[in-house]
């Protein structure tokens, strides 16, 4: 920082006044007035060396708690600033970077005369968008105590901080989900894929030959397969429509923030139920489970769901299809999707086959914002028209509005369930 920016307008004042006075006193022959004018134009002088002496001698230590916090949640900062050295300042002004995902920048003053202190400010923040975020550099001003010199100071540390999807806690669902891989789980297991999963069906391609139930291939003459198998290592993927022209709204109150919020929540229930799991959205894979133990696929899900954004050049689900077919025939798919047509039903459909069960959550993603289709009603036909076609391919679907809580649409999946049984 250059010498003279260091002077505030009082001390430039008193400067130019010192400089006028010394030149009319040498002009005039006025000694006593000399040295007005020479003090005039110390004093700030003097306040720049005391302020300059402060960038060695203060310190500060961030803390953030929580580190991470859902969305639409409140979090605290906190500053411990620490003044080292003999030599006294008046005021310091300090003002915290942080994003404006984050609320408002805090700002405060510390007004000691004392050489050494120590202070510490809390201060709160708010998560208003999901994401990760810095907290930092903090930015001082220091001035003398008679406000004639400042000096300007960015500290480099800063901290990160996350804010992550809304996870709901889930109820059971004893049509869909499992309470684990052993003991009085098994059943619930088997209740996954419906009763009639526990005989045999007829071979299809793409079946396991291994699966071959050779006693009724012969009485039937037919190939037959065993279907039970299924039900003792379940698996699971969630399947997230990020197409940002499949979602509407703006912030946490979006369509979109509701699917990850209901994509985080379902896959925390599903990993503690002890499924395997994969989520994948419609550019492909986001989180496979395979080599990953629980605790670090929570962990997972949290870091992936917290990055997650829309995505604007997908505009169909195709690539989504490619990665979903790719991993093992008798999953359960729980897909959360905003607006629908008739070729996302398709793409969905194809996901569908071979595998145990369907699961749609489907947004009415208009009740998310005051805008109605803009202008164009035929997308609320094709939107219904869509859901009634994927119910009739043996999909599962609950319609949610901007009103429906995750919890109440995974109940309401559970008892579509078994009125459709």
């Amino acid at each position: 920082m250059s010498v003279l920016r260091m002077l505030t307008s009082r001390g430039w004042t008193l400067v130019i006044l010192g400089a006028i006075v010394t030149v009319a006193a040498m002009l005039f022959g006025q000694n006593d007035l000399l040295w007005l004018g020479l003090l005039l134009i110390a004093l700030p002088a003097v306040a720049m060396v005391m302020v300059g002496r402060s960038r060695m001698s203060l310190a500060v230590e961030r803390r953030l708690n929580p580190a991470r916090a859902p969305l639409g949640e409140r979090l605290r900062g906190s500053l411990t600033l620490t003044k080292r050295g003999s030599l006294p300042l008046g005021l310091l002004q300090f003002e915290e970077a942080i994003p404006r995902q984050l609320g408002r920048r805090p700002r405060f003053t510390v007004h000691r005369f004392a050489g050494e202190w120590s202070r510490q400010v809390n201060y709160p923040l708010e998560g208003l968008e999901r994401g990760r975020y810095q907290v930092g550099p903090l930015l001082v001003r220091a001035t003398d105590p008679f406000g004639l010199a400042k000096m300007d100071r960015r500290f480099a540390s800063t901290r990160e901080t996350m804010i992550t999807p809304r996870i709901v806690p889930l109820s059971s669902m004893g049509s869909a989900t499992g309470q684990g891989q052993s003991g009085d789980s098994t059943p619930q297991r088997i209740g996954l894929v419906g009763a009639d999963d526990v005989l045999v069906r007829e071979y299809r391609a793409g079946d396991d030959v291994r699966r071959i139930h050779w006693r009724s291939t012969a009485r039937r003459d037919e190939l037959m397969v065993r279907r039970e198998e299924q039900a003792w290592d379940p698996s699971v993927s969630v399947l997230l429509d990020n197409r940002s022209s499949a979602h509407a709204g703006m912030g946490q109150d979006s369509s979109f923030e509701w699917a990850v919020s209901a994509a985080a929540s379902v896959a925390m229930h599903m990993i503690s139920s002890g499924y395997r799991l994969s989520i994948l959205d419609t550019e492909g894979p986001l989180v496979d489970a395979d080599t990953l133990t629980p605790d670090e696929l929570r962990e997972s899900v949290a870091l992936t769901l917290t990055d997650v954004t829309m995505t604007s050049h997908n505009t169909s689900l195709a690539t989504m299809v490619r990665a979903a077919t790719g991993h093992q025939t008798g999953e359960v798919l729980i897909a959360i999707t905003g607006r629908l047509s008739r070729d996302d039903v398709h793409a969905l459909v194809a996901m569908r086959s071979h595998r145990a069960q369907g699961l749609a959550m489907v947004l009415d993603v208009d009740t998310f914002t005051a805008r109605r289709f803009r202008g164009d009603e035929s997308l609320a036909g094709e939107h219904e028209a869509a859901i009634d076609l994927l119910r009739r391919h043996a999909w599962r679907v609950v319609e949610v509005t901007g009103t429906t809580t995750i919890d109440e649409a995974w109940r309401s999946l559970d008892r579509v369930g078994v009125t459709t049984r």
